[in-house]
């Protein structure tokens, strides 16, 4: 006869043995059997490449790219993955347990900055690296996550255009004038823009166009006198245009070891700055053969830092909501402008050079994003964009191309030095925070077991 004490105690032993074959269970679904056919690795090298891809069409970092893939298949059991990643192509293979290589290629034809799906897609990642589903539930997975990806509508699209030309129109240190002109050109530039996609006009001619049309219209408004200053109107809008963000990341791949990526964004950024020169020279020109009795320029007005602070504001809002960045987290983003810009400013009326003062404020602007990715779980990527959005060189970067277009090659020389070396200074900056952060990552993560051995 089984007493209740002996009852109890079988109940509990059984009750460890299905907990035991429960656990063995769990840890075969998170790793990939040996022997496991060629169409599983074929599937999981995919699926990989599949979400890379669409990570970099969204405008992701080279480096964020890269580690996808490969912490998708190594959450699978397969140790031996290479990813290698340009801005045009996606490049991964793995090796089987049996010795076989296989690689998979996938060409990237377009690409826009969509933060929305940055975010969207790296939490896939996690979640995949976490739940490891097969690879029917995770392509399922990520056609949702296409899916749920937001886009703003067309009128938002131009609302943001506005913004941007009459933030930083203001910013630059015009007055109301010059900075409703500057967003009226925002506005003509993004529907150029809009128009140059339609047709797959390339990014040369687009380039080209869209300086061609701010360069006329901001000296057609002061002509008008719609504004004093259509240096600053043009200053203001072509933030738009300038290839600030491609450059510090260039620049950023270069020093990181992403070497061929970099010179690639490099090629790029030299192909839209031929082009900002030939249109917006050619539209200036034009203006001013047409309207020869009008005095287009005075010197800029000097804001005090608070107004300032609310320009790059408004500017960086602009560029967030043409970016795609949708969610609670918007505040947060946009309070990285009003930190990075003061910084900037400080270190600067303290005596340091600037770029000195920018790699200090790029660095600050870092630092904020990482912590603030951490706090809420997601890329840092959104915070960083919107902080440096006020240290975008716009002002040197169109100096520098009208002192080539009036032939002034010294200064032009001296302007774009300066220019390139606050781009750079910003490069090292975020650099040298977003490496620290991985690197005691990389620290805490290998941490971990001795601590479990303790």
């Amino acid at each position: 006869m089984i007493t209740g004490e002996k009852r109890r105690a079988l109940f509990q032993k059984k009750k460890k043995i299905d907990a035991a074959e429960q656990a063995i269970a769990a840890q075969e679904r998170q790793k990939a059997p040996s022997g496991q056919d060629e169409r599983f690795y074929e599937e999981l090298l995919e699926f990989a490449v599949s979400l890379a891809n669409k990570l970099q069409a969204c405008g992701a970092e080279t480096y964020r790219v890269e580690e996808t893939i490969n912490r998708i298949v190594e959450a699978y059991g397969v140790e031996r993955v290479d990813a290698f990643v340009i801005p045009s192509s996606v490049m991964a293979s793995l090796e089987t347990d049996e010795g076989q290589i296989l690689t998979k290629i996938r060409r990237l034809k377009s690409s826009e900055t969509m933060l929305d799906g940055i975010e969207r897609y790296s939490a896939l990642c996690r979640r995949i690296c976490a739940e490891k589903p097969d690879m029917q539930e995770a392509r399922r997975l990520l056609r949702e996550t296409e899916k749920k990806v937001c886009r703003y509508p067309l009128p938002i699209y131009y609302l943001a255009a506005f913004l941007i030309g009459f933030g930083f129109g203001i910013f630059f240190g015009g007055g109301i004038f010059e900075a409703l002109a500057a967003g009226v050109c925002g506005l003509a530039i993004g529907a150029a823009s809009k128009f140059m996609g339609k047709l797959h006009a390339n990014l040369f001619f687009s380039s080209f166009v869209c300086s061609f049309i701010l360069g006329f219209l901001a000296n057609m408004f002061t002509a008008i006198g719609f504004g004093k200053n259509a240096d600053i109107t043009v200053i203001g809008a072509i933030m738009l245009l300038v290839p600030g963000f491609l450059f510090t990341n260039s620049l950023r791949d270069v020093i990181y070891g992403d070497t061929m990526s970099g010179l690639n964004r490099l090629v790029q950024v030299f192909i839209i700055a031929i082009a900002l020169v030939f249109g917006t020279s050619s539209g200036v020109s034009l203006a001013r053969h047409i309207f020869q009795n009008v005095v287009f320029s005075m010197d800029p007005i000097d804001h005090p830092l608070w107004i300032q602070c609310i320009a790059g504001l408004i500017g960086t809002l602009g560029f967030g909501l043409m970016f795609n960045m949708h969610g609670r987290g918007i505040p947060f983003a946009l309070l990285g402008s009003i930190i990075s810009w003061p910084v900037c400013v400080i270190c600067m009326r303290l005596g340091l050079s600037e770029p000195i003062a920018y790699l200090i404020a790029a660095a600050v602007s870092c630092f904020y994003a990482e912590i603030m990715a951490r706090i809420r779980k997601f890329p840092a990527t959104s915070y960083l964009m919107c902080a440096l959005v006020p240290l975008i060189p716009g002002s040197g970067i169109y100096y520098t191309m009208d002192f080539v277009r009036r032939g002034m090659l010294p200064e032009a020389y001296d302007k774009g030095m300066l220019t390139a070396a606050i781009a750079g200074s910003m490069a090292v900056g975020v650099l040298l925070v977003s490496t620290g952060f991985r690197m005691w990552g990389v620290w805490k993560k290998n941490r971990k077991p001795r601590g479990r051995k303790k």
